[in-house]
């Protein structure tokens, strides 16, 4: 079996466009490989943002701080919406008021790795916060979220509350770390091939190819 690391941000929008990217690239193999079908796909944190408190920041003031101005950040967002277009994503970022700290979304994709239910997580992550604008800041939205892929009540406060699922998120940081990853989504391919960036499927898939013919 074929196994995928991806090293990603829930709140990263080139994340989002690799995951298309991605499942565009196993669509194809799957034309020519069966085991395409059985790729394992593991999600694993990354934070573009570690340093944003709990209750997040204006998305206002984080585009204009990051990006030096808003007239910068408006020109790096169009270009991003332009590459969501060519991929089947109209990517709203007007919509998006308050830019949130993932840590503890990322400790929900754990949760909902254990009830086999990341993918969709995952998948409601990124367009709650792209398409739908939704305040990933605010715990009611969240729980909502969580509520909506059958995790119990009892996990989502434990990860709220209580740090459940942190360790990982610390093992991811390090591992990424040590694996020298500075951008994100970042592909690792059984544990040897690494992928950086939201490469177009055909690059994907050739990357992926290898492993399928020995496996």
């Amino acid at each position: 079996m074929v196994s995928i690391e991806i090293f990603s941000d829930v709140v990263c929008p080139w994340c989002l466009i690799g995951k298309r990217n991605l499942e565009a690239a196993i669509s194809q193999l799957a034309v020519e490989h069966k085991a395409a079908k059985d790729i394992k796909i593991n999600w694993r944190s990354f934070q573009l943002n570690p340093q944003l408190p709990l209750n997040g920041i204006s998305r206002a003031e984080y585009t204009s701080t990051k990006f030096g101005g808003t007239e910068r950040a408006a020109m790096f967002y169009n270009r991003i919406q332009q590459a969501g277009q060519e991929v089947g994503l109209k990517l709203n970022f007007d919509k998006i008021t308050t830019q949130p700290n993932s840590a503890i979304l990322h400790a929900l994709v754990y949760a909902a790795e254990a009830i086999q239910r990341d993918h969709d997580f995952v998948e409601n992550l990124f367009k709650a916060f792209f398409i739908d604008g939704v305040d990933l800041s605010n715990k009611d939205n969240i729980i909502a979220l969580a509520t909506d892929i059958e995790l119990d009540t009892t996990t989502i406060e434990a990860v709220l509350n209580d740090g459940l699922f942190m360790d990982k998120i610390k093992e991811d940081i390090q591992q990424s770390t040590l694996l020298g990853i500075q951008g994100v989504p970042f592909f690792i391919i059984n544990q040897t091939i690494g992928l950086s960036g939201a490469q177009p499927p055909a690059a994907i898939a050739k990357a992926i190819e290898p492993s399928l013919q020995e496996s």
